[in-house]
């Protein structure tokens, strides 16, 4: 029986700040209640103020297209420690 084993790296965030990533992420704990939005490197919105709630793992399993990954940006207070 195989096993599947994922690791990310923990990158916290404080409120209402923005975090450039690369090419992927893999989700978010959230400590304080707010949204979240996920832009690519052009800008483009791929997950628009998704409410977060502290206390809460919201999974977010996203590759960017292009190499150049993304911003992953919290509103509203929202703070935690971003997978990637």
């Amino acid at each position: 029986m195989a096993q599947i084993k994922e690791h990310y790296t923990p990158k916290p965030m404080a409120a209402n700040t923005s975090l450039k990533v690369g090419v992927s992420i893999a989700g978010f704990l959230c400590t304080a209640t707010g949204t979240l939005t996920v832009t690519d490197a052009n800008g483009t919105v791929l997950v628009s103020a998704v409410p977060v709630t502290a206390g809460a793992f919201t999974r977010i399993p996203l590759f960017f297209q292009t190499g150049a990954g993304g911003t992953v940006s919290l509103a509203g207070n929202a703070a935690g420690t971003l997978f990637s």
